[in-house]
Formats: structure tokens, C-alpha cells, sequence
């Protein structure tokens, strides 16, 4: 990957509440990186990780974008009293509910060369050194992946919003996942948890795109 192409604009197309349908972004690879947020096993959805995940990693690698991988890493972080186990239902848990080492699917393993930071709430700014590491390489543009849209995936873009961070959400290459109360055939998202979760991402947050878009976009 030559300098030139790394300082390069591309124009990615994007989706935001209200603007432009056809509305596209300048994406400077240098200074963007490729967010991974609990893509483990601990908490991934394999399909998802397989084939949209894995194309955005691929294509990000390809073009020499920076790739960071965020995993829930809660050991001996609370003790009995601990809202975050409370809140999960795993109370009976001494230390952790999740493991200190992440096992990554083998399409989307990370290279040595990745940053990999544990993280011990929701948001993956909150308490961890990656706002540091991601100014250290001059990041200013986040394209964020992973799980859940609801949780930590969202929470985390916030994050991003408020570290002051361009933020584009892969809004494929995460889950769909409903409750049995949102579903809905004639929702265009398929229920009202999703629909509600990238109407107030895409509102006040952020843009979305896809990884066929950024595929499209940086390999063409």
C-alpha cells in the first residue's frame, strides 16, 4: 500500500436520517480505522462474523486501514454488588462474567500487528486506552462492526460521537435481533427494536453504510 493511497479521498456512500439518499463521505484510509466491538466467540454472531465482518476486514486490511478489536474483559472488576453481573444475571459468579481471553472466530483472527483492548463497560471509550491509541495514529474516522446494536456496538459509538470521532456504523455487519414484542413483518427492518436503535443512531450519532459499500468504495 503506497502513501499516496493511504492519504487518498474516498467517497463512501452512507446513510443519514433526513439527508441525502444518495449522500456520500470522504474516507481518508490513514486516518481511519476499522472498529471491531465483541466480535469473540463470547459474544459474536458467527454468520454475521463469517461473511459481512470477515469482507469488511479483509477490504480494511487490503487498503492498510487500522484494524482494533474491542472484547469484554470484566475480570476482578466488581465484587458481590456488581450491577453489571446483577443486570446479566450471573450474580453467582464470583469475579467475571466473561473470559479474560477472547477466542476469535478463525476468519476474522487478529494479526499481531492489531490492537486488541480489553474493555469493562459498554462503551469501549469508558475506562480503556483506545481514544489514546487511536489519536497516537491520527484516527479521526471510525467504521464500527460487531455486537450487539442494542449494547455495546451502539454504546460505543457514543463514544466515538463524544471523543469527537466521525463515526460510520457497518449497519450490516451486525445483529438484527429482536424480542418476541418488536417483531414485525412490515417493519423495513424486520421489527422495532433495530428500526428504532439506527433511526436515532443515524438521527443523532453517526452515519451507517454496508461492508459491500465499503468494498465497493475501497477496492475498486
Amino acid at each position: 500500500m503506497s502513501i499516496d493511497s493511504l492519504n487518498s479521498p474516498f467517497m463512501l456512500p452512507v446513510k443519514k436520517y433526513n439527508a441525502d439518499p444518495n449522500l456520500r463521505i470522504n474516507i481518508v484510509t490513514a486516518n481511519t480505522a476499522l472498529l471491531l466491538v465483541d466480535c469473540d466467540e463470547s459474544s459474536a454472531d458467527n454468520k454475521i462474523v463469517e461473511n459481512q465482518i470477515h469482507k469488511a476486514l479483509i477490504t480494511a486490511r487490503d487498503v492498510g486501514m487500522k484494524v482494533v478489536y474491542l472484547y469484554n474483559a470484566i475480570h476482578e472488576v466488581g465484587g458481590p454488588k456488581d450491577v453489571t453481573t446483577r443486570i446479566h444475571g450471573l450474580d453467582y459468579l464470583e469475579n467475571s462474567w466473561k473470559p479474560l481471553v477472547p477466542v476469535f472466530n478463525q476468519t476474522i483472527q487478529p494479526l499481531e500487528s492489531e490492537a486488541v483492548i480489553p474493555k469493562s463497560h459498554k462503551d469501549g471509550f469508558n475506562g480503556t486506552m483506545l481514544d489514546y491509541y487511536l489519536k497516537t495514529w491520527n484516527i479521526d474516522t471510525i467504521i464500527a462492526a460487531g455486537f450487539h446494536i442494542k449494547s455495546c456496538l451502539f454504546h460505543t459509538c457514543i463514544g466515538a460521537r463524544h471523543n469527537n470521532y466521525r463515526v460510520i456504523m457497518l449497519r450490516d455487519c451486525t445483529n438484527s435481533f429482536e424480542f418476541p414484542d418488536t417483531l414485525d413483518s412490515d417493519n423495513p427492518e424486520g421489527g422495532w427494536l433495530r428500526f428504532v436503535f439506527l433511526r436515532m443512531y443515524e438521527t443523532d450519532i453517526g452515519y451507517t453504510s454496508t461492508s459491500k459499500d465499503l468494498m465497493k468504495t475501497l477496492l475498486r
